[in-house]
């Protein structure tokens, strides 16, 4: 089990690094983007503050690192080094901290619909980080159904918030192309879901006398 914690580690960390590879390219680099700053952008369309519910757009495309940040902390769970386990959990609480809104928002801009969800998502990774401390002891097959469900979340938020920004895009006929940040992301996410799979299949094996 601890080689597959391994791996679902280091697959959970080449999707954090797809999700801050390109995830639209275009001729210009001003329109060639990352999930992280596309949310960014999307957050300033009049359409995405309008939207129903508002800044649906940037939470799609914001949801895919939370998902790597509870993908981790459930992880961590596998490690029978605590220590390990640990620093594992640290590294999740850090990229949480990532999420967390600028001064501005505790200054005079606590009403900037965007920076009020880049704070609920923040205490939303803290919360889904304590849960998985929490489930340290479930059985292991009830953890994997948490992470492939918070996987797949992942997963398909990111590819709706990319089609949402590509059609926002379309309205300013700027043409892009999808680049190799969401399509990494889902071959690592994926990765990830398959050993978890695995282990859960695995699990359901009668012993053999």
């Amino acid at each position: 089990m601890m080689r597959r914690a391994w791996w679902m580690t280091l697959g959970l960390g080449l999707a954090l690094v797809c999700y801050m590879l390109p995830w639209y390219t275009h001729d210009t680099a001003g329109f060639t983007t990352n999930a992280f700053d596309l949310a960014e952008w999307a957050s300033i369309h009049p359409a995405v503050r309008s939207s129903s519910p508002p800044m649906l757009t940037s939470l799609l495309l914001r949801w895919p690192l939370v998902a790597v940040i509870i993908g981790l902390a459930l992880t961590a769970n596998r490690f029978e080094d605590a220590r390990v386990c640990w620093v594992v959990r640290g590294v999740a609480l850090l990229l949480a901290l990532r999420l967390i809104s600028p001064s501005d928002f505790f200054a005079n801009a606590s009403d900037d619909p965007n920076y009020r969800q880049m704070a609920q998502l923040t205490a939303a990774s803290v919360i889904g980080i304590l849960v998985a401390i929490m489930l340290f002891r479930l059985a292991q097959r009830w953890q994997n159904a948490v992470l492939v469900g918070v996987l797949l979340i992942g997963v398909l938020a990111g590819w709706q918030g990319l089609a949402d920004a590509g059609t926002l895009l379309d309205n300013f006929e700027i043409a892009v192309s999808i680049g190799p940040g969401i399509i990494g992301y889902t071959l690592c996410m994926g990765l990830v879901l398959m050993v978890a799979i695995w282990s859960k299949l695995s699990m359901r094996q009668p012993a053999s006398f």
